[in-house]
């Protein structure tokens, strides 16, 4: 069989007219909009606290937030800014992991004001 002849098969195919509904879907409604998929820009980065964990289990060590902090923590983010800075984003673990051993960091003082100032619980 030539091409030319599976070329005329495949647009004369009984799939040609769901093929040609479906291009001009794709063609109307952007790819980013089809199932609600956010665009790349709009993507949510999930975000891991990496300070020790604070006593009452008001926040646990390696806990995860998706779709942003939630807004209970508002309160003790606001009044503990050391807290917040170890709420750091998932790709960033390795990174700030290091940091908060390495003394003289960012990272290092606020795991370790956290620790003086009594809050963590030593789990």
């Amino acid at each position: 069989m030539s091409n030319k002849n599976i070329k005329a098969e495949e647009s004369a195919g009984p799939n040609a007219g769901i093929l040609e509904v479906l291009h001009e879907v794709e063609t109307v409604i952007p790819q980013t909009e089809i199932g609600n998929v956010p665009a790349e820009s709009e993507k949510v980065v999930s975000q891991i606290y990496l300070g020790p964990n604070l006593s009452g289990g008001r926040l646990l060590q390696s806990t995860v937030f998706r779709g942003g902090i939630p807004a209970y923590l508002q309160t003790l983010l606001d009044e503990q800014p050391d807290v917040a800075a170890l709420i750091v984003p998932v790709g960033e673990i390795a990174g700030v992991q290091a940091r908060i051993v390495q003394t003289g960091t960012p990272e290092y003082g606020s795991y370790q004001a956290i620790l003086k100032r009594g809050e963590a619980n030593g789990v």
